[in-house]
């Protein structure tokens, strides 16, 4: 099986760093919603659109871990952390996927910082590598950049664009250049609307949308679907009072099956000083 699986990874090795690629991680929330992510916000954003960490009130880590199609070989796992300060916010992301014989990795370093009350940008600097077992490594560094913007209330735009400038991997063959553009609409405090275009300059349009429900206190049901391919998706969430976070999802391929994703997430929610009697 990992005979047949390297040579195909590594026809598509730097091309699936796009960020509907098999390397990139984008959480489970977001797989919940089919990825229709470019407008999450908080701890969340740190996979998706750097932009959403500008107004982060706390200190905040994810992890997330997903076995694509079910697969030994395609396990895929990312983790991001970021603190807010005066002077923005700061993160660090990394992300891993594939086996002992390729394996391919992400790193980032990301800024992100409200510009004006309903304005906020972020920027990534990434170092994408990939390692193929008797090929050697390959190290790209790029980088990333989102924006987000609340024009009217509720509705948040976002936007993001991963690896602006063209870089060169082999002779002819480039990095690829994605732009993602989307919304979420907070329809009440119990539903959210999520929807998003992605464009890889090489092949054709995604389309995805996703609704997330609150069915109880603090307990989220996630539905979504994305275009090209086609393929349905679904999750839960929990969100507990002390900070942590729980997340699970499934994304399903009519051909190649699911893709079933966990993940968990922590705010260090600051306590109330207790006042002196």
């Amino acid at each position: 099986m990992r005979k047949l699986i390297i040579p195909i990874l590594f026809l598509f090795s730097f091309n699936s760093f796009a960020q509907n690629g098999a390397t990139n991680s984008t959480g489970a929330r977001s797989k919940g919603v089919a990825d229709a992510s470019v407008a999450f916000t908080g701890i969340n954003s740190i996979l998706n659109n750097q932009a959403g960490l500008a107004k982060l009130e706390n200190t905040g880590f994810l992890l997330s871990a997903e076995q694509r199609f079910i697969l030994n070989d395609l396990n895929n796992f990312g983790v991001g952390f970021a603190i807010p300060t005066n002077s923005g916010t700061f993160g660090l992301s990394v992300q891993y996927f594939g086996f002992e014989d390729f394996n391919q990795s992400k790193i980032g370093l990301t800024y992100a910082r409200e510009l004006m009350e309903k304005l906020s940008v972020g920027i990534q600097f990434d170092m994408l590598s990939t390692q193929i077992a008797e090929y050697g490594n390959q190290n790209l560094f790029t980088f990333e950049i989102g924006v987000q913007s609340e024009l009217i209330e509720n509705l948040l735009l976002g936007f993001h664009l991963f690896n602006p400038v063209k870089l060169e991997i082999i002779e002819d063959e480039y990095l690829p250049t994605i732009i993602r553009a989307g919304a979420t609409y907070t329809a009440s405090k119990k539903l959210m609307l999520h929807t998003e275009l992605e464009k890889d300059f090489d092949f054709p349009f995604i389309f995805k949308a996703g609704i997330e429900y609150e069915l109880t206190n603090d307990f989220w049901l996630r539905v979504g679907v994305h275009t090209n391919p086609t393929a349905l998706s679904f999750g839960l969430g929990y969100q507990m009072k002390n900070g942590l976070r729980f997340d699970l999802a499934s994304n399903y391929h009519q051909e190649l099956g699911f893709t079933p994703s966990v993940g968990l997430g922590y705010d260090f929610v600051k306590k109330a000083k207790k006042k002196k009697k």
